[in-house]
């Protein structure tokens, strides 16, 4: 009995101690034969307009600035898989060489707001909630090639805890716009795949079921988006959908053209009420998407919630929108594609930290997604 006494004490300051030391490193889980993720396969997506692009129903804009516009349309002549709209899907009612004239034949960047080369055409325009109470940004992204929609690790490596910059991450992989991601790292469980990656110790098949809603998002090969609910989906049933990124965050904000969370939806346990800084992605149609992310804990901003978020989305004509990583997370940057943009690349929002930090600073992130050209 003395001796069990004596151990009992002993195991707890050796376990106290391990984890207060586990705490404090920047790589929770050391990551063995670590590999650099690269993705070489080019997906081309059609830019004309299809049979359906002819019926264009009106929408309101809940934004203020009516820059944005809203969704394109895709064409059935292209080598590769046919992309067939939902019915309810939304179009512009661009002509193909409407879409085409987005483009510019030599690249130009333009600080805080736009990119534009013969492959990619980005535009971010600044917006006020309906409240005016806060800040948000939307990227309207549009790309000739699906290969241009990457995703990349923290330190290149795939693992718990690895975390970077959002814009360190963008910078070294010489992205144009870069987001923070799902933040995988921080989970134990969740569907991973990136940049359509199942080298072993690459990707994750085991579930996360501890979240209000375990829906994935699945970018598909052929450009479309899929919402997935990870307690009616296996693993081997997210293969079959031809992923090329897999994400696992949420909720889903819309789906099928509609708004799939209410005014009390959350992500958790949100330190800052159900208004915060917020980060999604979401898809008009294939080749054009949305980045969009929100400012908060400011003076200027007090943040939002994921229902006027999603209707955010669903008011840019997403047909599919998801919340990725928020909070002290959400970051929107913007480059020249080089990586070193003689200073002119730039933080888009401002991301604010907990209350009793004042600073304007990037929480170090597990991973990110960005558009870009080089591998």
């Amino acid at each position: 009995m003395k001796k069990l006494a004596l151990i009992i004490p002993l195991a707890f300051a050796i376990t106290g101690t391990a984890f207060a030391s586990y705490s404090f490193l920047d790589t929770f889980v050391v990551v063995k034969n670590a590999k650099k993720i690269t993705f070489s396969s080019t997906y081309d997506i059609p830019l004309g307009p299809t049979a359906s692009s002819s019926s264009n129903p009106s929408s309101s804009k809940s934004s203020k600035d009516s820059k944005t516009s809203s969704s394109s349309s895709s064409s059935s002549t292209s080598s590769t898989p046919t992309v067939v709209p939902s019915e309810h899907q939304y179009y512009e009612g661009l002509t193909a060489e409407q879409i085409e004239a987005l483009f510019t034949p030599t690249k130009e960047f333009t600080e805080w707001k736009h990119y534009s080369d013969s492959d990619i055409y980005i535009d971010i325009s600044t917006h006020r909630d309906d409240a005016d109470t806060t800040t948000y940004y939307v990227a309207d992204i549009r790309i000739k090639n699906l290969g241009y929609f990457k995703t990349a690790l923290a330190k290149d490596q795939f693992g718990q805890n690895i975390k970077e910059r959002t814009s360190d991450i963008c910078k070294r992989k010489k992205g144009i716009l870069g987001i923070n991601g799902d933040t995988y790292g921080s989970q134990e469980g969740g569907y991973v795949i990136r940049n359509g990656n199942l080298t072993p110790g690459q990707f994750r098949s085991t579930k996360n079921l501890e979240r209000k809603k375990p829906e994935d998002l699945i970018v598909k090969k052929d450009g479309t988006f899929e919402i997935i609910d990870e307690r009616e989906t296996s693993f081997e049933q997210v293969l079959e959908q031809n992923p090329l990124h897999v994400f696992s965050f949420g909720p889903a904000l819309v789906n099928k053209n509609e708004v799939t969370v209410t005014e009390r939806d959350e992500v958790g346990v949100a330190l800052s009420g159900n208004r915060n800084q917020r980060c999604a992605i979401g898809i008009s149609s294939p080749g054009h998407y949305y980045f969009v992310v929100s400012d908060g804990r400011n003076n200027e901003s007090r943040g939002i919630s994921l229902y006027t978020l999603a209707n955010i989305m669903k008011d840019l004509h997403c047909e599919t929108a998801y919340n990725l990583d928020g909070g002290g997370s959400a970051t929107m940057w913007l480059d020249d594609g080089t990586g070193n943009a003689n200073g002119l690349a730039h933080l888009i929002n401002t991301p604010g930290q907990l209350q009793g930090d004042p600073s304007v600073k990037q929480r170090e992130v597990s991973d990110i997604v960005y558009i870009g050209k080089e591998q």
